[in-house]
């Protein structure tokens, strides 16, 4: 399969919610940031679908929104959600997260490797880049403390999945979480055991080769299963 040969971005964005709708669990703690619209449609499709107790904190500091309000505007860092929830600041989230007691937070790096580094600074050298990115915020502190990190990428290419990062602005390497990658084409999962990503479903659109030919590390192919495609509204 070739990049042109992949969904409109529209039916890649649905698949991505529903999967990882599907990957969260009941009674977990669940944070997102800025620029978090899938996450944070997924996050909705698994409480107010599926019926999962799951509580939401964002980076606007709402916490646990009315999601059945929310109106999606440019950031999912929106301070008007705070009026939908309770005010939770951020310091007190980074509480929760050296507690142990936020169980998945949600990031988009542009570039992730091979070892779970991933870049939100800079592409090129860093005192000289070609392009400077909006940086980290807590996401190295993040990164190896919250029991669940959910890495996500709706463009899935060799420029994207490299074997290393130009600039480690965070990692859970060292750490002994779990570590997904969400990407357009399908869901890795960091194997501990063998210090490699090991591929753990395809989307319905792809295949090994696919996956292969658009990653730049070595990954652990195994025998992935399938995402589950979105339900389709009666009468579509």
């Amino acid at each position: 399969m070739t990049a042109s040969a992949r969904p409109d971005p529209r039916t890649v964005a649905d698949q991505m919610i529903a999967t990882i709708a599907d990957y969260l669990r009941d009674g977990e703690a669940v944070a997102t940031g800025l620029n978090s619209h899938i996450p944070v449609l997924a996050v909705a499709l698994a409480k107010i679908v599926h019926g999962k107790r799951i509580r939401l904190l964002t980076v606007a500091e709402a916490h646990e929104p009315e999601l059945e309000n929310v109106r999606l505007t440019y950031s999912t860092g929106d301070p008007s959600w705070a009026e939908l929830g309770t005010v939770l600041p951020m310091i007190e989230t980074f509480d929760l997260v050296q507690q142990g007691k936020l169980d998945v937070m949600f990031l988009g790096p542009l570039q992730v490797d091979a070892e779970t580094n991933f870049n939100l600074s800079v592409i090129g050298p860093y005192e000289r880049p070609k392009v400077r990115l909006t940086g980290g915020a807590a996401s190295a502190f993040i990164a190896p403390l919250v029991r669940r990190l959910f890495l996500w990428k709706t463009k899935h290419t060799k420029r994207d999945l490299v074997e290393r990062v130009d600039f480690v602005t965070a990692t859970a390497r060292n750490s002994r979480n779990e570590v997904y990658l969400f990407t357009d084409l399908c869901v890795f999962r960091f194997d501990r055991s063998a210090g490699s990503w090991a591929l753990e479903a395809l989307h319905p659109w792809a295949d090994l080769e696919a996956v292969r030919e658009n990653t730049g590390f070595r990954f652990l192919a195994g025998n992935p299963g399938r995402t589950r495609p979105p339900a389709k509204r009666r009468g579509s």
